[in-house]
Protein backbone atom coordinates (compact mmCIF):
# COMPACT_ATOMS: atom_id res chain seq x y z
CA UNK A 1 0.00 0.00 0.00
CA UNK A 2 0.68 3.50 -1.06
CA UNK A 3 1.26 6.37 1.29
CA UNK A 4 -2.23 7.52 2.89
CA UNK A 5 -3.46 10.22 4.40
CA UNK A 6 -6.22 9.99 6.71
CA UNK A 7 -8.51 12.36 9.45
CA UNK A 8 -9.42 10.74 12.09
CA UNK A 9 -12.58 13.22 14.24
CA UNK A 10 -12.74 13.61 17.76
CA UNK A 11 -16.66 14.86 19.08
CA UNK A 12 -17.44 14.91 22.74
CA UNK A 13 -19.83 17.44 24.86
CA UNK A 14 -16.84 16.73 27.41
CA UNK A 15 -14.16 18.55 25.14
CA UNK A 16 -16.00 19.38 21.48
CA UNK A 17 -15.33 18.85 18.08
CA UNK A 18 -11.42 18.34 16.55
CA UNK A 19 -10.24 16.08 13.67
CA UNK A 20 -6.61 15.01 13.56
CA UNK A 21 -4.72 14.38 10.00
CA UNK A 22 -2.18 11.47 9.96
CA UNK A 23 -0.01 10.60 7.09
CA UNK A 24 0.69 7.03 6.58
CA UNK A 25 4.11 6.37 4.72
CA UNK A 26 4.30 2.93 2.35
CA UNK A 27 4.37 0.05 5.30
CA UNK A 28 7.53 -1.93 4.12
CA UNK A 29 9.72 -4.36 6.08
CA UNK A 30 8.82 -3.88 10.34
CA UNK A 31 8.73 -0.79 10.29
CA UNK A 32 5.20 -0.89 12.31
CA UNK A 33 5.54 2.77 13.49
CA UNK A 34 4.43 4.15 10.18
CA UNK A 35 1.12 2.66 10.58
CA UNK A 36 -1.98 3.98 12.72
CA UNK A 37 -3.27 1.23 14.90
CA UNK A 38 -7.02 0.56 16.15
CA UNK A 39 -5.81 0.81 19.79
CA UNK A 40 -4.21 4.22 19.36
CA UNK A 41 -7.71 5.33 18.26
CA UNK A 42 -9.91 3.12 20.87
CA UNK A 43 -7.65 4.77 23.62
CA UNK A 44 -7.85 8.23 22.26
CA UNK A 45 -11.39 8.29 22.75
CA UNK A 46 -11.29 7.37 26.24
CA UNK A 47 -8.97 9.97 27.76
CA UNK A 48 -11.40 12.39 29.03
CA UNK A 49 -13.08 9.68 30.84
CA UNK A 50 -9.24 8.99 32.38
CA UNK A 51 -9.01 12.33 32.94
CA UNK A 52 -12.04 12.43 35.14
CA UNK A 53 -11.36 9.77 36.73
CA UNK A 54 -8.41 7.33 38.22
CA UNK A 55 -5.95 10.25 36.38
CA UNK A 56 -7.94 12.84 37.72
CA UNK A 57 -5.33 13.35 40.60
CA UNK A 58 -2.76 14.53 37.67
CA UNK A 59 -4.65 17.24 36.30
CA UNK A 60 -5.41 19.07 39.22
CA UNK A 61 -3.32 22.50 38.61
CA UNK A 62 0.39 22.20 39.68
CA UNK A 63 0.17 18.45 39.14
CA UNK A 64 1.98 17.97 36.11
CA UNK A 65 5.20 20.45 37.14
CA UNK A 66 7.76 19.41 34.24
CA UNK A 67 7.52 21.26 31.22
CA UNK A 68 7.19 18.13 29.14
CA UNK A 69 4.59 16.67 30.92
CA UNK A 70 3.37 13.88 29.51
CA UNK A 71 5.39 10.88 27.98
CA UNK A 72 3.94 8.97 25.10
CA UNK A 73 6.16 5.81 24.17
CA UNK A 74 5.97 4.03 20.93
CA UNK A 75 4.00 6.65 19.17
CA UNK A 76 4.09 6.02 15.57
CA UNK A 77 1.87 8.32 13.66
CA UNK A 78 1.06 10.27 16.68
CA UNK A 79 -2.43 9.72 16.99
CA UNK A 80 -2.85 8.97 20.34
CA UNK A 81 -0.15 11.38 21.36
CA UNK A 82 -1.68 14.06 19.59
CA UNK A 83 -5.15 13.44 21.01
CA UNK A 84 -3.97 13.48 24.31
CA UNK A 85 -2.56 17.26 23.30
CA UNK A 86 -5.77 18.23 22.43
CA UNK A 87 -7.72 16.60 24.50
CA UNK A 88 -5.92 16.96 28.60
CA UNK A 89 -4.88 20.59 27.01
CA UNK A 90 -1.48 18.90 27.99
CA UNK A 91 2.35 19.11 26.71
CA UNK A 92 3.04 16.05 25.04
CA UNK A 93 6.76 14.12 23.99
CA UNK A 94 5.66 11.73 21.48
CA UNK A 95 8.68 9.55 21.04
CA UNK A 96 9.55 6.22 18.91
CA UNK A 97 12.37 4.83 16.93
CA UNK A 98 14.76 7.37 15.35
CA UNK A 99 13.62 6.00 11.69
CA UNK A 100 9.68 6.53 12.88
CA UNK A 101 10.32 10.06 13.79
CA UNK A 102 10.42 11.87 10.56
CA UNK A 103 7.17 10.93 9.71
CA UNK A 104 6.19 11.48 13.80
CA UNK A 105 7.43 14.79 13.54
CA UNK A 106 5.90 15.51 9.99
CA UNK A 107 2.40 14.76 11.66
CA UNK A 108 3.09 16.60 14.74
CA UNK A 109 3.94 19.86 12.48
CA UNK A 110 0.65 18.77 10.36
CA UNK A 111 -1.77 19.32 13.29
CA UNK A 112 0.29 22.17 15.57
CA UNK A 113 -2.95 24.52 14.78
CA UNK A 114 -5.04 21.72 16.12
CA UNK A 115 -3.61 20.95 19.42
CA UNK A 116 -2.21 24.79 20.11
CA UNK A 117 -5.55 25.60 19.39
CA UNK A 118 -7.07 23.81 21.99
CA UNK A 119 -4.75 24.65 24.31
CA UNK A 120 -1.77 21.91 24.34
CA UNK A 121 1.26 21.62 22.91
CA UNK A 122 3.29 18.62 21.54
CA UNK A 123 6.65 17.50 20.07
CA UNK A 124 8.44 14.74 18.73
CA UNK A 125 12.03 12.93 20.02
CA UNK A 126 13.87 10.06 19.24
CA UNK A 127 13.44 7.45 22.50
CA UNK A 128 14.41 3.28 21.81
CA UNK A 129 13.68 1.28 24.38
CA UNK A 130 17.25 -0.01 25.22
CA UNK A 131 18.83 2.16 23.25
CA UNK A 132 21.94 4.49 23.75
CA UNK A 133 23.52 7.80 21.94
CA UNK A 134 22.05 8.79 18.69
CA UNK A 135 18.81 6.58 19.81
CA UNK A 136 18.02 8.37 22.68
CA UNK A 137 17.26 12.69 22.00
CA UNK A 138 19.38 13.73 25.11
CA UNK A 139 16.73 15.54 26.81
CA UNK A 140 15.87 11.90 28.29
CA UNK A 141 19.26 11.29 30.24
CA UNK A 142 17.60 12.93 32.81
CA UNK A 143 15.59 10.08 34.20
CA UNK A 144 11.91 9.58 36.46
CA UNK A 145 11.13 13.06 35.48
CA UNK A 146 7.36 12.26 33.87
CA UNK A 147 4.34 11.83 36.33
CA UNK A 148 1.97 10.13 33.11
CA UNK A 149 3.07 7.81 30.45
CA UNK A 150 0.72 7.04 28.03
CA UNK A 151 1.13 3.77 25.13
CA UNK A 152 -0.97 1.66 22.77
CA UNK A 153 -0.09 -1.19 21.21
CA UNK A 154 3.24 -1.62 22.28
CA UNK A 155 4.06 -5.80 22.00
CA UNK A 156 5.11 -7.40 18.96
CA UNK A 157 8.21 -9.52 19.95
CA UNK A 158 9.56 -11.35 22.86
CA UNK A 159 11.74 -8.52 23.85
CA UNK A 160 9.08 -5.70 23.73
CA UNK A 161 7.81 -6.27 27.45
CA UNK A 162 11.74 -6.36 29.31
CA UNK A 163 12.55 -2.98 26.96
CA UNK A 164 9.17 -1.32 27.67
CA UNK A 165 9.21 -2.21 31.85
CA UNK A 166 12.74 -1.05 31.89
CA UNK A 167 11.72 2.48 29.42
CA UNK A 168 8.51 3.21 31.82
CA UNK A 169 10.82 2.46 34.73
CA UNK A 170 13.51 5.05 33.69
CA UNK A 171 11.29 7.52 32.40
CA UNK A 172 8.11 7.83 34.67
CA UNK A 173 8.51 10.11 38.45
CA UNK A 174 9.15 7.99 41.21
CA UNK A 175 6.19 9.28 43.52
CA UNK A 176 3.20 7.48 44.43
CA UNK A 177 1.03 9.41 42.16
CA UNK A 178 2.79 9.02 39.00
CA UNK A 179 1.08 6.79 36.60
CA UNK A 180 1.01 4.59 32.93
CA UNK A 181 -1.72 4.01 31.08
CA UNK A 182 -1.45 1.03 28.56
CA UNK A 183 -3.48 -0.61 26.29
CA UNK A 184 -2.72 -3.56 24.58
CA UNK A 185 -5.14 -5.29 22.06
CA UNK A 186 -6.24 -8.85 22.46
CA UNK A 187 -5.87 -10.43 19.32
CA UNK A 188 -4.54 -13.48 19.66
CA UNK A 189 -2.95 -15.56 22.51
CA UNK A 190 1.04 -14.55 21.61
CA UNK A 191 -0.02 -11.01 22.44
CA UNK A 192 -1.78 -12.07 25.77
CA UNK A 193 0.95 -13.55 26.34
CA UNK A 194 3.17 -10.75 26.12
CA UNK A 195 0.86 -8.43 28.10
CA UNK A 196 0.86 -10.85 30.82
CA UNK A 197 5.34 -11.23 30.72
CA UNK A 198 5.02 -7.11 30.86
CA UNK A 199 2.80 -7.00 34.01
CA UNK A 200 5.66 -9.44 35.70
CA UNK A 201 8.50 -7.63 34.41
CA UNK A 202 7.03 -4.19 36.05
CA UNK A 203 6.01 -6.03 39.19
CA UNK A 204 9.93 -7.44 39.05
CA UNK A 205 11.02 -3.41 38.61
CA UNK A 206 13.32 -2.14 42.01
CA UNK A 207 10.90 0.20 42.45
CA UNK A 208 7.49 -2.51 41.18
CA UNK A 209 4.82 -1.46 39.18
CA UNK A 210 1.53 -2.77 39.90
CA UNK A 211 -1.63 -2.41 37.74
CA UNK A 212 -3.93 -0.69 39.86
CA UNK A 213 -7.30 -0.56 37.46
CA UNK A 214 -7.92 -2.47 34.29
CA UNK A 215 -10.91 -3.08 32.04
CA UNK A 216 -11.49 -4.28 28.71
CA UNK A 217 -13.33 -2.35 25.63
CA UNK A 218 -14.60 -3.38 22.22
CA UNK A 219 -12.94 -1.57 19.03
CA UNK A 220 -11.82 -2.25 16.06
CA UNK A 221 -8.57 -4.02 14.43
CA UNK A 222 -6.81 -3.84 11.02
CA UNK A 223 -3.92 -6.29 11.96
CA UNK A 224 -2.86 -8.37 9.46
CA UNK A 225 -3.13 -8.56 5.92
CA UNK A 226 -6.69 -10.25 6.18
CA UNK A 227 -7.99 -7.26 7.94
CA UNK A 228 -6.79 -4.53 6.02
CA UNK A 229 -10.33 -2.81 4.88
CA UNK A 230 -13.24 -1.59 6.76
CA UNK A 231 -14.67 -5.05 7.33
CA UNK A 232 -12.65 -5.90 10.54
CA UNK A 233 -13.48 -7.96 12.88
CA UNK A 234 -14.15 -6.58 16.79
CA UNK A 235 -11.14 -7.19 19.25
CA UNK A 236 -10.87 -6.56 23.03
CA UNK A 237 -8.94 -3.51 23.89
CA UNK A 238 -7.31 -4.03 26.95
CA UNK A 239 -6.10 -1.11 29.49
CA UNK A 240 -4.54 -0.83 32.86
CA UNK A 241 -3.32 2.04 34.95
CA UNK A 242 0.12 1.31 36.61
CA UNK A 243 1.53 3.04 39.76
CA UNK A 244 4.77 2.76 42.01
CA UNK A 245 3.82 0.35 44.94
CA UNK A 246 4.51 2.10 48.14
CA UNK A 247 7.60 0.86 50.06
CA UNK A 248 7.12 -1.77 52.99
Amino acid sequence: MGEITRRWPFDNQEYGAFSLTIREPPLTGDSLGLKTWGSSYALAQLLHEFAAGPLAHLFLPGALSTPEEVLELGSGTGLLGLAAACIWKASVVLTDLPNIIPNLAHNTLLNQEAVEGRGGRAEAAALTWGGDGEDIDARFSALNRFQLIIVADPLYDDDHPALLSSAIDEQLALNLDARVLVMVPQRDETTKGLLQVLRQELAQRASPLLCVEESIVDGQDDWGEDHAGDDTPPVGFWWGIFGRAPRS
